[in-house]
């Protein structure tokens, strides 16, 4: 049960349910995270549907040592970069009462992580001038279902096997850029959870973020 400061309104978040009435297109999207340990083995799924509530993207992100709350952030994340890419905005959908409230400012943010996240949600959702709103698990089926495929490695086409990227291959750039230095040069954002290699771009996650996560953890 959440605490009254946690349940308090924040003055640092916009309210986004104030800001658009409706979204700038027909499309819907659902997020969702989930972690076996709490810290422990987490995944992200996320989906955009069309106007005739086809999908039109899905994924299913294995996201290592997580946090229950930082997977969910991490989906939301990874819908709206979606939306981002496509142009476009959404009306996205989740059942974590936790992202949902501290995004639209109805709940303080305690955890600097989680403010980052937050954050860049914030910024996302204005860009793409998406809606944000909670809805209960039962209507969240389909998000729920990758975020457990991801935790299961069971994404559609298999994940290969990657050898370990030496975290102290790591140039640091600012605390959460890194480039990583091998036959190719590659920029590592684990603020945003992203990097320009190959392997993220077609799997959303990389032996690079692995070890930017490592090395951060020490």
């Amino acid at each position: 049960m959440k605490n009254k400061e946690d349940l308090s309104l924040s003055n640092q978040w916009l309210d986004l349910d104030a800001d658009w009435e409706n979204p700038l297109s027909p499309l819907r999207g659902y997020f969702d995270g989930a972690s076996r340990g709490n810290p422990g083995e987490a995944g992200a799924g996320a989906l955009l549907l069309d106007e005739a509530g086809q999908p039109l993207w899905t994924c299913a992100v294995p996201l290592g040592k997580k946090t229950n709350n930082e997977a969910e952030y991490m989906a939301l994340l990874l819908l709206l970069e979606e939306t981002e890419r496509r142009g476009t905005g959404a009306a996205i959908a989740g059942d974590s009462q936790l992202v949902v409230n501290q995004v639209t400012g109805r709940w303080k943010i305690k955890e600097p992580r989680l403010r980052e996240l937050a954050e860049r949600a914030i910024e996302l959702l204005k860009k793409t001038g998406s809606t944000l709103e909670w809805i209960p698990r039962e209507e969240n089926t389909a998000a729920d279902r990758l975020s457990n495929e991801a935790l299961d490695g069971a994404r559609s086409g298999g994940k290969p096997e990657r050898e370990p990227f030496d975290p102290e291959g790591l140039i640091p750039v600012t605390e959460t850029i890194f480039l990583a230095r091998g036959r190719e040069e590659y920029a590592v954002d684990i603020l945003h959870w992203a990097c320009t290699c190959p392997g993220f771009q077609r799997w959303r996650r990389c032996r690079h973020l692995d070890a930017a996560e490592k090395r951060r953890e020490k």
